[in-house]
């Protein structure tokens, strides 16, 4: 695991899935106070797979937080990995 200074801008760039279920999942990648965010494309799920999606992104911020859902009745998902590919970028705000 890379070590990475207090106040550095990330890029995040891949979220990479293991999971199974029925119906769309949704996942958003939101910085800090929910000031920005971005929504992923949806994940169809299957109820066997031996496939692991990846789903881009261009997310730029010192942090972010992962946010998945379905929001249809009679769907359901179970996830087992998560993998964010992310990078540092620079090393922080201009003061």
């Amino acid at each position: 695991m890379a070590k990475s200074a207090i106040g550095e801008i990330l890029h995040f760039n891949t979220v990479r899935y293991s999971m199974v279920g029925a119906g769309n999942f949704h996942s958003y990648l939101r910085s800090s106070d929910d000031i920005r965010n971005l929504g992923l494309v949806d994940v169809v799920l299957q109820s066997a797979t031996n496939r692991q999606p990846n789903v881009l992104a261009n997310f730029k911020e010192q942090c972010a937080q992962l946010e998945g859902s379905i929001t249809e009745i009679n769907e359901y998902f179970i996830i087992s990995k998560i993998v964010i590919f992310v990078k540092p970028t620079e090393s922080g705000y201009p003061q």
